[in-house]
């Protein structure tokens, strides 16, 4: 036998071998998807009975509390249409089948079909269960065949008591059809099917019709005679479904049903209703389950041979180079030489990325420290002026000036670090002219290189505002340079303040006579790396500025003055109540 010959033997036996395991995979996934769509279906499947049940169930208590029921019962049946009127109101507005009111003997007095040919009233329903049962003071839920109509229904009953004694029973009636023509409500897929079946195994709804009124297990002589006796079917005697069941959990089984005249295969889930003690089953059908896995084997099938084809395709390639080369020596050495060159191309990039990230980060801290440096330089010039004449003290002063800025220095990169990483803020009442006040300190030096006139703000030092001091300061001076640096070229250069209070708020004002902002510019000044600057700008300032007045619940806007100049608006709150 050739190579190829056992290439492809081989080939055809790891495929025959792998279709057998994605035949045996896929169809548990199936069958584990089915288990659990059934399990949830069946879950809502109960909930949805129990809480429509609970409704109707609670409908009795409100018509036996009724006085006009009372009334009508006591005084020897005076009032009876307009009891009948209320019960027909009753079953309208609730979508019960029929409302009907029984005396003790169970002879039916009053009832919401009062008007029609098969009225209920004179009927005696003493015989039923939910009639004898209520009698007795008990609240009753069941299920039975309508004596004349032989319809599937629901009976709800309750006693009427007056004076701690039973005067009559008051029962509603809900017909099952009721349920079953609304698949949507009941929450099942048209792959499914459903039943209810009573502790006497016998199946009282489902969206089968056949299934309907059969049995699940056969019946022995005593059940059956006491299925007769009962009159609970009347007298319909339920045949057994061909039906086999194999349980695989507590509350999941596989099932073998006649369907369609065909025995079709489910995997069933069962929740209890509790309220009328029946058993609500959800059945997935998986009969087709083995066919169901021949397109994932035809997928599988183009798959492998895909892949077949491409290592095929990739080993006669690899043989082709090795004839090419001139040893395997040469080759190896080839791979080592471009696997280096491959290395130092890597870290060229990363050494590249890491340069241009140091780049961006220097720009960013030039632009919000330039100020503080520049206010520095002018206080070290000060003070060797001031050592030069003598003046130990006034340099002194300087130089600890110096160091407070150096220390703000420090503390705007460290907030300019975590621009887009959230940061937890200290907010404290402080004083909002101590801040200005810092914050024209930190600016002096542009505003006086600007030949900026400050038009000092009257501002009352108990004035205080709900912030943190050095971020809070931080944005002013950005707001303050950025206006003065604006005035630059201009004839007149006034920074003024304004100040407003309301609401437990102050509303700070920032004014300057420049030449104010374009148009095109208002909507995006606030945006991360926009500049209006023509050089020696990132555009992170203001940015920053109202990220930080956002984080103490304010508000950083700017517009255009009447009069020509910008106006920028902080609004700030006095006290944490207000947050």
């Amino acid at each position: 036998m050739s190579s190829l010959s056992k290439k492809l033997v081989g080939a055809v036996a790891l495929l025959v071998c792998l279709l057998v395991l994605v035949f045996y995979f896929g169809r548990q996934h199936d069958f584990d998807k089915a288990k659990q769509q059934s399990a949830i279906q069946a879950s809502q499947l109960s909930h949805y009975f129990s809480s429509e049940l609970a409704r109707f169930a609670t409908i009795p208590s409100l018509v036996s509390a009724n006085n006009l029921v009372k009334s009508f019962v006591s005084n020897n049946k005076v009032g009876e249409q307009a009891v009948n009127y209320y019960l027909e109101d009753i079953q309208r507005a609730s979508g019960a089948s029929d409302v009907y009111l029984m005396d003790l003997t169970g002879s039916v007095i009053a009832s919401s079909n009062w008007q029609v040919d098969y009225t209920f009233l004179g009927s005696n329903f003493a015989f039923r269960p939910y009639f004898y049962l209520a009698k007795n003071k008990q609240k009753v839920a069941y299920f039975a065949l309508g004596m004349r109509s032989s319809e599937r229904g629901f009976y709800f009953s309750e006693p009427v008591i007056e004076d701690g004694k039973v005067i009559a029973v008051v029962s509603l009636k809900v017909n099952a059809k009721k349920f079953e023509q609304d698949r949507q409500l009941l929450n099942t897929s048209q792959s499914t099917h459903f039943y209810i079946s009573l502790p006497d195994s016998v199946i009282v709804m489902s969206d089968v019709a056949s299934w309907r009124l059969t049995s699940l297990n056969k019946l022995s002589e005593q059940e059956m005679a006491n299925l007769i006796d009962s009159r609970r079917y009347l007298s319909h005697i339920p045949e057994r479904l061909a039906y086999s069941g194999q349980a695989l959990s507590e509350n999941v089984a596989l099932q073998r049903i006649m369907l369609n005249d065909k025995r079709a295969s489910f995997v069933a889930a069962s929740q209890n209703i509790d309220i009328i003690q029946a058993r609500a089953t959800v059945l997935v059908d998986i009969s087709h389950l083995s066919a169901a896995q021949i397109p994932r084997l035809l997928w599988f099938c183009v798959f492998y041979v895909v892949v077949a084809a491409l290592i095929h395709m990739s080993m006669v390639r690899f043989a082709g180079y090795k004839k090419l080369l001139f040893s395997r020596h040469s080759l190896e050495q080839e791979v080592i030489e471009r696997t280096q060159a491959l290395e130092k191309a890597q870290k060229a990039l990363i050494q590249t990325a890491k340069l241009a990230t140091i780049g961006q980060l220097s720009a960013g801290i030039n632009h919000e420290i330039n100020q503080p440096l520049s206010a520095m330089n002018t206080y070290l010039v000060s003070a060797k002026r001031l050592l030069i004449k003598g003046d130990i003290a006034r340099a002194s002063e300087n130089l600890v000036l110096v160091q407070s800025l150096i220390e703000r220095v420090h503390k705007i990169v460290a907030q300019l670090k975590h621009f887009s990483k959230p940061s937890q803020t200290q907010l404290r009442q402080h004083s909002l002219a101590q801040m200005l006040k810092n914050a024209l300190m930190i600016a002096s030096a542009q505003l006086k290189q600007d030949a900026v006139t400050i038009k000092s703000a009257a501002i009352d030092e108990h004035i205080s505002v709900w912030v943190d001091s050095v971020k809070f300061e931080q944005v002013l001076v950005n707001v303050i340079t950025n206006a003065s640096q604006a005035m630059s070229e201009c004839y007149q250069r006034e920074l003024s303040f304004e100040l407003e209070l309301f609401d437990n708020r102050v509303k700070l004002s920032i004014l300057d006579t420049g030449p104010g902002i374009d148009q095109h510019a208002l909507g995006n000044i606030f945006e991360p790396f926009y500049s209006t600057k023509t050089s020696n700008g990132l555009g992170l300032g203001l940015s920053i500025s109202r990220q930080i007045i956002d984080s103490f619940n304010g508000r950083l806007s700017a517009h255009n003055r009447p009069a020509g100049g910008a106006q920028f608006i902080i609004t700030l709150q006095t006290n944490k109540e207000t947050q």
